[in-house]
């Protein structure tokens, strides 16, 4: 049974914004950035820890899409997403494979969504290896959420202008 919940949070009224003037929003400080529009597709199957970064995310005013399995995850990842975020510390699933199967799906790299995974110091290397754009180390907290989120966004508007 597939099972998939799409929260809009943040900012009540929908804006059609870019990543460009999504980024007009982060500040380099890493201050009290806030991320209204970010959309975001959260996939961990601990429910606690999906939980806690659900909290986060909206916290930080993301529009979080959350999911509990690779399955549901590869189901409903899209260009629409700015940002996969997916715990790789989950026993039992290849998460690499899953990345390198979003990878795949995409033809150019300006159309995919940022892919950040969110696990230990011992598979920081592997994560980056495989073609994820950033990683939040564990334990999460509110700074290194948005530390990375700002990062990636920064990286993602050089991307876009390369194209």
């Amino acid at each position: 049974m597939c099972c998939h919940r799409h929260l809009k949070l943040g900012n009540p009224e929908r804006m059609n914004e870019s990543k460009l003037s999504l980024m007009s929003k982060v500040s380099t400080s890493h201050g009290p950035t806030a991320f209204p529009g970010l959309k975001v597709l959260l996939m961990d199957e601990n429910g606690v820890s999906r939980m806690v970064t659900l909290g986060l995310l909206v916290h930080l005013g993301c529009d979080v899409t959350m999911v509990s399995s690779s399955d549901e995850f590869l189901h409903v990842v899209s260009h629409e997403r700015n940002l996969v975020l997916m715990d790789v510390c989950v026993p039992g699933t290849s998460n690499y494979e899953i990345v390198i199967r979003i990878l795949g799906k995409f033809t150019k790299r300006h159309e995919r969504p940022l892919i950040a995974g969110n696990t230990d110091k011992v598979t920081k290397e592997k994560c980056m290896r495989v073609g994820m754009d950033g990683v939040i180390l564990k334990p999460v907290s509110l700074d290194k959420m948005r530390s990375v989120l700002s990062d990636l966004l920064e990286q993602q508007v050089l991307f876009e202008n390369d194209k």
